[in-house]
């Protein structure tokens, strides 16, 4: 990845914050202790009569009669929780957080198609590291054009995908990074939620970078066996015209020239994977990144998440 690339990634991600936030207060709400209009920033509002507690899905974003509007300051953010807890008749200090998720955003149009490989490496990563099962691409229905990668595990959640395209442009938003802990616990929420991005989601994405090579080993065990399945079948069969077509296909999977190399090397057709690898990435476009570039990633996002928290 280039200079340039980098630090345009950095100063893209302009906005920064807390989306939404779930957990329970010890009390009954009704629909008549709703004051003050923050009716629209509750998401779900339901009693659960045998824990005697109301669960809680908040977005402190929204506005009444307003287009919803990211809060990028902390201090902004607990003051607009405390307004919105206040309005229901109970505080911060009594909220119990169970999950929370923070969101990386970035303004500039095409920002998820420029990012979108680079977002899928490190989410790719997470997963390894954590041996996520539950893990998802989805794509336009009409186009196919990629719409979102995630993974959901029992403790957190990570997903990057096209804000722009969701909201239909309605909304400033064109790519969206999402990191969401989950079955949080903590004294108080405030430390609750500053734990779980400042320490537990920091220790994750410095566990989920070294595992680089491994992510590059488990794509090729699985695109050389894709490849060779498709390759057993008759040939009106054949899914894939040649290897230059399937290469082409996976290219998102491909993270380094080495990967490529590696995996070149797996196929009898192909007699010097080196100079089959440098004419590929000459005739085609394929980017690939280097350790440091993950590494950068991993630092961007946890300095751009202790920047909001200090805000």
């Amino acid at each position: 990845m280039k200079i340039e690339k980098r630090k345009n990634y950095f100063q893209t991600l302009t906005l920064n914050g807390i989306d939404t936030l779930s957990g329970y207060i010890p009390q009954q709400v009704t629909q008549a202790e709703i004051k003050n209009g923050v009716g629209v920033n509750l998401n779900q509002c339901n009693f659960q009569t045998k824990a005697s507690r109301t669960f809680l899905l908040i977005n402190p974003n929204k506005r009444a009669g307003e287009s919803e509007k990211l809060i990028t300051n902390y201090s902004e953010f607990v003051e607009k929780m405390s307004y919105i807890l206040n309005s229901i008749g109970s505080d911060l200090s009594e909220f119990d957080v169970v999950r929370c998720d923070f969101c990386f955003n970035s303004t500039e149009k095409g920002s998820f198609r420029e990012f979108q490989k680079l977002h899928k490496l490190i989410i790719s990563c997470l997963a390894l590291c954590y041996s996520v099962k539950n893990c998802y691409v989805s794509n336009d229905l009409w186009d196919g054009s990629g719409l979102s990668v995630a993974i959901k595990a029992d403790t957190f959640e990570a997903e990057n995908y096209d804000k722009a395209r969701q909201t239909e442009e309605t909304e400033p938003y064109s790519n969206r990074l999402e990191l969401r802990g989950k079955r949080l616990q903590g004294e108080t929420a405030q430390a609750t939620i500053e734990h779980a991005f400042l320490s537990l989601w920091f220790d994750r994405l410095d566990n989920a970078r070294k595992c680089f090579d491994k992510v590059q080993e488990k794509a090729n065990t699985h695109l050389e066996q894709l490849y060779k399945t498709d390759r057993a079948k008759p040939p009106k069969e054949q899914a894939y015209l040649s290897l230059t077509a399937f290469l082409l296909q996976y290219r998102d999977s491909i993270y380094t020239k080495k990967q490529l190399i590696d995996l070149l090397s797996r196929f009898d057709e192909v007699q010097n994977p080196a100079k089959r690898a440098a004419r590929f990435k000459e005739q085609h476009k394929i980017e690939f990144f280097s350790q440091k570039d993950l590494d950068f990633v991993v630092q961007t996002l946890k300095d751009k998440a202790a920047a909001y928290f200090k805000s």
